[in-house]
């Protein structure tokens, strides 16, 4: 078997979704991880280092080149940026190995998807995690289910996370019936892409970069809603508009690059979203744990994160929990008694085959 449009496949009714066993494609996000491991840490030869190997690395190069060429509204400096971008990243054996068994020279999305990765545009990146992306033409659209991206991500363990999480908010919005809500850390807001209701007013902390509110949100009624304060979450707390006025502070995908351990992060992104809570309001965030679909989003597909402070994510259930606990504790002691945070159940989320993901927390504040 060479790609995953050979894999077998299942009942009709999985068709329409996909044609990758679940169990198959962890046995080959293992795999990937693990040359993407070995060659990192010089165990294994770069793909170039065989005949073989360039041989490999030949074919597939041509086919990106020939898509760029022939489907792509890149200039002809872009294209060379690109080629030259591609073949120095396939001298990863496991990224070459991905780049084989899901045919990214096949999917616009694919190619667009890895673009964004290297030029860590993390808010666009984590879009196509919910099956909407850019084409080669530049243009946003919704995946194709055709197309062999949405059929690696319907298996995918960290895509169903995500898209988990961002429907969580939603639900949430609906049945507690949030009028006013802020969102830390939220990129491109993908929780627009599973329901979020239009008519409510909506803050978003972020300072990395973000598509333009006009591709965002087409309906200028609803533009009008959304307040993009482009600074660090940390400034929350210096806009007095906004103290003591929201119902729902959410901040998930954050916690990974907060390092509460030696400057406490953590207890500080907790503190600023406390300052913004009305009192019974709430506050959502997760705390990512290991698992194949991670290892390989890190070693494979070169997620971008500084070497020097590494992501926060948890061996498992457990430690997520007595951190989450001391966290808050930490938080309650600054708050003094003048109001405090109190964890509601924590949610696991668990993907099969992949087992748990993400360990979600609610809190609520209340007064002393």
């Amino acid at each position: 078997m060479h790609n995953a449009w050979e894999a077998p496949r299942g009942s009709r009714a999985s068709l329409d979704y996909g044609i990758l066993p679940a169990k198959m494609i962890k046995a080959w996000a293992t795999d990937q991880a693990n040359l993407s491991d070995c060659y990192q840490t010089g165990r294994v030869t770069a793909v170039s280092a065989d005949e073989m190997g360039r041989a490999r690395k030949s074919e597939m190069m041509h086919r990106v080149e020939e898509a760029l060429t022939t489907r792509s509204s890149f200039s002809s400096d872009e294209i060379k940026y690109r080629l030259g971008e591609v073949e120095e990243h396939l001298e990863d054996p496991g990224l070459l190995r991905n780049f084989e068994y899901f045919d990214v020279p096949s999917s616009d999305f694919m190619l667009q998807f890895y673009f964004a990765v290297w030029d860590r545009r993390i808010a666009e990146v984590m879009g196509y995690l919910h099956n909407y992306g850019k084409d080669l033409h530049g243009i946003s659209r919704k995946v194709p289910q055709n197309d062999v991206w949405y059929q690696m991500s319907f298996f995918e363990g960290m895509n169903i996370n995500e898209r988990k999480k961002s429907r969580d908010i939603v639900e949430f919005v609906r049945t507690h019936h949030i009028e006013r809500a802020t969102s830390f850390g939220g990129g491109n807001i993908p929780e627009r892409l599973h329901g979020l209701p239009v008519s409510m007013p909506l803050t978003v902390f972020d300072d990395g970069p973000v598509s333009p509110l006009e591709e965002l949100f087409p309906d200028p009624a609803y533009r009008h809603m959304v307040n993009y304060i482009h600074e660090p979450l940390s400034q929350a707390p210096f806009h007095r508009e906004l103290l003591g006025s929201q119902q729902l502070v959410w901040m998930y995908g954050v916690s990974m690059y907060l390092d509460e351990a030696n400057q406490h992060q953590m207890t500080g992104a907790i503190l600023c979203g406390a300052a913004l809570l009305k009192l019974g309001g709430y506050m959502k965030y997760d705390y990512l744990l290991w698992n194949e679909s991670i290892r390989r989003v890190i070693k494979t597909q070169n997620w971008p994160y500084d070497p020097n402070h590494p992501m926060v994510i948890f061996d498992s259930v457990d430690a997520a929990i007595k951190q989450g606990r001391a966290t808050v504790a930490a938080v309650n002691q600054q708050l003094s008694g003048r109001s405090h945070m109190e964890i509601l159940d924590p949610q696991i989320t668990i993907v099969e085959p992949w087992g748990c993901t993400s360990v979600r927390f609610t809190l609520r504040k209340y007064l002393g």
